[in-house]
């Protein structure tokens, strides 16, 4: 994760604060975004490599982001993060082309950390 940089969109900022610090040990570079129009400021500025994007933003969806976003930043890897998963979703993520989509309680925060450097490992 040397030197990428990694996007996290949550309006939870504790989500911001513990994942932020895990990408940074790990060599990332780290901003984080506390709404969708923050998110989709950064997103469009920066091209992150990652964006960790919640699917339940209060303004819109974390999917709606992607899309919005998809053109401007199509090298962009984008992960949802989410509380639930439901076909509806699974299938909003699959056709914004959404390749990894994470429920946060299976998964330790690390974890999401692992998930997205293995992404960049095999490519």
């Amino acid at each position: 994760m040397k030197g990428k940089k990694v996007l996290i969109v949550d309006d939870d900022p504790r989500v911001i604060d513990v994942l932020s610090k895990l990408f940074a040990d790990a060599g990332a570079e780290v901003e984080g975004a506390i709404s969708y129009e923050a998110g989709l400021t950064a997103i469009k500025k920066d091209s992150p490599a990652v964006a960790i994007v919640d699917l339940m933003l209060p303004e819109r969806s974390g999917i709606e982001l992607v899309k919005e976003t998809r053109a401007s930043a199509p090298e962009t890897f984008f992960v949802i993060l989410t509380n639930s998963i439901n076909a509806e979703n699974l299938a909003d993520a699959m056709e914004a082309n959404i390749t990894l989509f994470v429920q946060k309680a299976d998964h330790d925060p690390s974890e999401i950390v692992q998930m997205v450097a293995s992404h960049f490992e095999k490519k």
